[in-house]
């Protein structure tokens, strides 16, 4: 079993934060389709944003969701903790969050759809309180809309809760037959499971693996050389975009991403200056996870449709200017949170400090 060494603590630490930041992009990627069939908008965005939106969103940002379940694996394993101990850190870590938010998403929800200035901001009808049925209320931390909770992108902590619950038979598993249960999940990749269990689980058994045989994603990473990855960046997104995010691709990409960022991890953690800014920004990196949606990001986004014209330039400023003000604000919030009511940061932020 490997042991986490200090340069794997920093290296994950340099990528958490960035990571995040990738997550919030791809949250407030426009399509053609949201704009035109959802929202009724004229959209008419040139190809150079459209492949910049993809690159950024669909190869790159491909990777985020999957490092994390990755890291959460690793790092469970490679400290080996006692199943009880490791049930009452996620508690706090994962758990108390998930609720704390989601019952603060509600509040937030409510309050917005009882003003009128406010309530034509509210066009999904799932997410109209008053209307919940007991079915609804029950659902709001499992699926309640599609395969998301209410929070959309807390599917990450419902699957990876249930993914650390039964960790110990997936652990028994893995240990008496590794080959069969590495095909196996790697096929729940390929194909999918419901809810998102198929890149959950895979990713975090990989987390076992690399920790059960004593080897390094970062070493393994670290052996391409920057060329190579930029040539199979670009591969994957003309492939992509010219034949559509088939099966195959799509794990090509999310393969090739994961690596990408891991071996720049390395170039983080060797400018003492970066690394100390990324290590800071890493103790806000769960809480912009936790608040840039679905309210905040939703409010900036669709103000900025209805005041930005889409088309030309203007697609690629509806694109970014969302994601930057996203950011800062639910990081600043988070600063002064911290700053102003430490306990209640701690709670919300998952105990992480």
């Amino acid at each position: 079993m490997r042991s986490l060494t200090e340069e794997d603590s920093k290296r994950i630490t340099a990528l958490r934060f960035l990571l995040i930041v990738f997550v919030v992009f791809i949250h407030n990627n426009l399509s053609a389709d949201e704009a035109i069939s959802y929202y009724h908008l004229v959209f008419t965005e040139p190809i150079a944003i459209t492949w910049l939106k993809h690159c950024l969103c669909t190869v790159l940002g491909g990777a985020a969701v999957p490092l994390f379940f990755l890291f959460a694996g690793y790092l469970q394993f490679c400290k080996d903790d006692s199943y009880i101990v490791v049930l009452k850190k996620r508690a706090k870590s994962l758990l108390v969050p998930y609720i704390l938010w989601t019952l603060i998403t509600t509040l937030l929800y409510f309050v917005g759809q009882s003003f009128p200035a406010f309530s034509s901001f509210f066009q999904n009808e799932n997410n109209i309180v008053r209307n919940w049925s007991i079915v609804d209320w029950l659902n709001l931390l499992w699926v309640h809309d599609e395969i998301y909770p209410l929070v959309f992108q807390f599917w990450f902590l419902r699957d990876l809760i249930v993914l650390i619950v039964i960790s110990p038979l997936l652990q028994w598993l893995a240990r008496r037959a590794p080959v069969a249960v590495l095909i196996v999940t790697t096929l729940c990749f390929l194909n999918g499971l419901p809810l998102g269990f198929g890149t959950a689980l895979f990713f975090y058994m990989a987390g076992w693996y690399f920790a059960e045989y004593n080897v390094s994603f970062f070493k393994l990473a670290d052996k391409a050389s920057w060329l190579e990855y930029a040539v199979l960046l670009v591969f994957v997104a003309v492939a992509t975009l010219a034949l559509g995010n088939s099966i195959a691709l799509h794990g090509f990409g999310i393969f090739i991403s994961c690596l990408f960022f891991l071996k720049l991890s390395a170039q983080i953690i060797a400018r003492p200056r970066l690394f100390a800014c990324t290590k800071w920004l890493a103790s806000y990196s769960f809480f912009l996870y936790a608040i840039h949606a679905p309210f905040l990001d939703a409010m900036l986004n669709k103000v900025s449709m209805r005041t930005i014209p889409l088309h030309g330039v203007g697609c690629l400023v509806q694109f970014v200017l969302p994601c930057i003000l996203c950011i800062v604000i639910g990081t600043g919030i988070g600063v002064l949170l911290k700053k102003l009511a430490p306990p209640l940061f701690t709670l919300l932020n998952g105990s992480r400090r």
